[in-house]
């Protein structure tokens, strides 16, 4: 696995405070070791391109960060509090997309939208309605509110699943293969939103086995 950055955040100054960091990351199955020695730096601010062919330990890696699977060795901070003993505290200001999204198809996007934020016991209820239309007119899907998720295309399955996480105010974005099975239209709006989301202020780590779908985020 390799990480390439690109979309620092601009101008000189001290040094860049990191929204990821691990040291030694190492993650076994039995016999098999799935991550070995990771380390990352991920930059405040930055589109974060985590690399590496299918199979190589990308989305276990996440899993690790996002205090889904626990490390075998090795250190893991995230916004700068070292998981997963800082887990409820980190948890909230962190979205995720991991190994697709996964919807009931025979609700809209928009209430599949309220189901997941209901479950979501640090979400408000009383500005649910505000949050899911600010999060579905922020991934370009309001012309689609009230449409059946059966019969969105995988691109906007993919946005919806990236509005889920934006649901209320994140400061990290971990998408994994976020273009993986999309056609080229697909592809743009999810580059497109990553672009949107990182001029805004979101550090957003994005794994890939490409290098050139990271390049163009």
């Amino acid at each position: 696995m390799t990480a390439a950055t690109t979309a620092d955040p601009a101008g000189p100054g001290p040094a860049v405070e990191l929204a990821v960091e691990t040291h030694g990351l190492t993650k076994r199955f039995g016999r098999q070791k799935a991550v070995d020695g990771v380390d990352l730096a991920v930059p405040v601010g930055s589109v974060f391109g985590f690399l590496g062919p299918n199979g190589s330990g990308k989305t276990t890696t996440i899993r690790v960060l996002l205090g889904l699977a626990s490390a075998t060795a090795g250190q893991v901070r995230v916004l700068g509090r070292e998981m997963p003993r800082h887990g409820r505290e980190v948890l909230p200001r962190v979205g995720a997309l991991v190994e697709g999204p996964a919807f009931y198809p025979y609700l809209s996007g928009e209430a599949n939208l309220h189901r997941l934020d209901t479950a979501n016991r640090y979400a408000p209820a009383a500005t649910r309605a505000a949050r899911v239309g600010a999060a579905l007119e922020r991934v370009g899907l309001s012309h689609a509110a009230h449409k059946k998720v059966r019969a969105y295309s995988l691109g906007m399955k993919q946005r919806l699943g990236i509005a889920n996480a934006l649901l209320t105010p994140r400061e990290l974005l971990v998408l994994d293969e976020p273009t993986n099975g999309l056609d080229p239209q697909g592809t743009r709006e999810v580059r497109s939103l990553v672009r949107s989301l990182a001029a805004g202020g979101t550090t957003v780590f994005v794994s890939s086995h490409l290098l050139a779908e990271v390049e163009q985020m």
